[in-house]
């Protein structure tokens, strides 16, 4: 059985809060206590201070590679996809929210990469992007990492502040991913490249290697720095939302193979590494899995 043994202790950091169209709404402050409880279950302690407020706790007992949200703050149902990664459907009943989410553990053990989608029914009314550190039991938390600036200013600005689209720059994200089948069972883990090159300004192009689609995949996006897309007849077609530049969701399309793929990345604050998660996916069948954390090199 996989269990999310990097997830226990104190966490607290920051994240940027979008709305659904990927407008900036501000930053949240985020606190979490995980520890073990006993007879298989985990108590979670969650705090979270921004656009939206809510603190609690909820219970969550292990079920194979399978998660059971147990409330009272939290329900629903999450995979163990690794000792480092969870993905969750969930419902956060004081908020009246479904959310979607995805956390990974990077290999440091000290930092965790979040993306949730937070929505109404069908209609997303936030997208949160966040970055936690773990804290020592005894110690305080280490300052936040934040971009200066009003969520009157930079809801216009679809870098939130940055100056860039962290995830649009020329250059190449390089790694491992680990690969799962359909059952979650592992498959071994690949060489993987994302090589991204700017044709026109707002045009580019990214060059992808190595995963469970194993041929190099060539690309063209274009984009208007809050979503992107592809152009008619690509044996890759698909598009995704941005949220400041840094986190991205959306589905794409492998038409030769008839494939589908849910992406979603995460980059850290600096700039510097990434977490990315693939779902793939025949008709509604899911196919497998792949996931891991990149470097970004120019």
């Amino acid at each position: 059985m996989t269990q999310f043994t990097k997830g226990y202790g104190r966490w607290a950091g920051t994240a940027e809060v979008f709305s659904g169209e990927g407008r900036f709404l501000g930053n949240g402050t985020d606190q979490r206590h995980v520890q073990a409880v006993g007879d298989g279950r985990t108590r979670i302690d969650v705090s979270f201070v921004g656009p939206f407020k809510h603190a609690g706790h909820y219970f969550i007992q292990e079920n194979g590679d399978r998660r059971l949200y147990q409330g009272p703050a939290n329900v629903g149902e999450a995979e163990t996809l690794g000792d480092a990664l969870v993905d969750a459907n969930a419902y956060w009943p004081a908020l009246g929210l479904s959310q979607r989410f995805f956390l990974m553990v990077l290999p440091d053990g000290q930092t965790q990469l979040s993306l949730a989608l937070m929505a109404r029914g069908e209609h997303v009314l936030y997208v949160v992007v966040g970055q936690n550190d773990r804290v020592a039991e005894d110690g305080a938390a280490p300052p936040p990492s934040l971009v200066s600036g009003t969520a009157y200013d930079l809801v216009h600005d679809p870098r939130a502040g940055r100056g860039e689209l962290l995830l649009h720059r020329a250059g190449a994200w390089t790694g491992s991913l680990t690969l799962l089948d359909a059952n979650r069972k592992p498959l071994g883990s690949a060489d993987y490249r994302e090589t991204v090159e700017h044709l026109e300004p707002q045009k580019f192009r990214v060059t992808l290697q190595g995963g469970l689609a194993e041929a190099c995949r060539e690309v063209v996006l274009t984009t208007n720095d809050w979503q992107a897309w592809t152009p008619p007849d690509q044996p890759l077609a698909g598009s995704y939302s941005l949220y400041g530049g840094r986190a991205a969701s959306g589905q794409f399309h492998l038409l030769d193979d008839g494939l589908r793929m849910w992406r979603r990345e995460v980059v850290t604050h600096d700039g510097t590494q990434k977490a990315l998660v693939r779902f793939w996916y025949r008709g509604g069948e899911r196919v497998g899995i792949e996931f891991g954390v990149l470097r970004f090199r120019l």
